[in-house]
């Protein structure tokens, strides 16, 4: 029996969409970060993945569950910019290599900016002569109780800010004949499975990071939001209409987000 190829990604906050399919034997999960993840489903090697969503919107032949990714309202506390000057005035960033959701994000919240992308560690913050360093997920987190010489800047919390809409990072994504009603469900009560199973990993994670179990089990169960709401959704479609404006999308991109929330979960 071929097994399906699941592209799943392997910082905290998406733990729970996924630990509880490990052991499916009909599935094969392939973690990788959110970059590489999207470059192997454009190269036809994932049946379906946890993508950046704006790698969701730029791959001709994908669609989306509606109602599954991450998301936040407000603050995401794992995707920001390390910055010595304050927004308006940073004039050169650093992008992660790691990211395409968040990187496009930052382009629209700082179009004064020159980007360029680089391996970035934590630990190198100081050493960099740019404004500002994007950092992700696992490294942003680890980055924010680092000494350094930089101030925090939460991006879904600055998109609050300037739309008043929550912020989607991510989305379960593949072609249409992959995304049945059957894997549907089985994404739905894996996430139900697997905010009981996180907490398991939860205390490895305090170690690696710096965070307290209490912080980082609030942070996953409470300032990640998994399943996708009706307000998500606008700010999907904001997010999407802002992309196209500085190209990081094609036009057509905004009818297939229209198409996804018609369709409903």
């Amino acid at each position: 029996m071929q097994k399906t190829r699941v592209g799943v990604v392997s910082f905290l906050n998406a733990l729970p969409l996924w630990l509880a399919l490990q052991h499916e034997p009909d599935l094969e999960l392939v973690p990788d970060t959110p970059a590489r993840l999207a470059d192997m489903m454009a190269q036809g090697r994932l049946d379906i993945a946890l993508l950046p969503v704006i790698e969701a919107l730029r791959q001709p032949g994908l669609t989306f569950y509606p109602d599954l990714g991450i998301s936040a309202d407000g603050e995401v506390e794992s995707v920001g910019l390390f910055t010595r000057q304050d927004l308006p005035e940073i004039k050169s960033v650093v992008l992660s290599s790691a990211s395409r959701t968040s990187n496009a994000l930052a382009r629209i919240l700082a179009p004064q900016a020159k980007f360029e992308r680089a391996e970035v560690s934590p630990e190198q913050l100081d050493a960099r002569p740019e404004d500002a360093v994007l950092l992700i997920g696992d490294d942003c987190l680890r980055a924010r109780k680092l000494g350094h010489d930089r101030v925090y800047i939460d991006l879904a919390a600055e998109w609050r800010i300037l739309t008043n809409l929550p912020f989607v990072f991510a989305v379960w994504a593949g072609p249409p004949a992959a995304l049945t009603p059957a894997l549907h469900k089985r994404l739905r009560d894996a996430l139900t499975e697997g905010r009981e199973l996180v907490h398991d990993v939860i205390r490895y994670a305090a170690m690696d990071t710096g965070w307290t179990e209490a912080e980082l089990g609030r942070y996953v169960s409470e300032v990640i939001i998994h399943e996708l709401t009706t307000g998500a959704r606008k700010g999907l479609l904001e997010f999407t209409r802002r992309a196209v404006e500085i190209g990081e999308v094609p036009k057509s991109a905004v009818d297939k987000v229209l198409d996804v929330i018609r369709a409903g979960p």
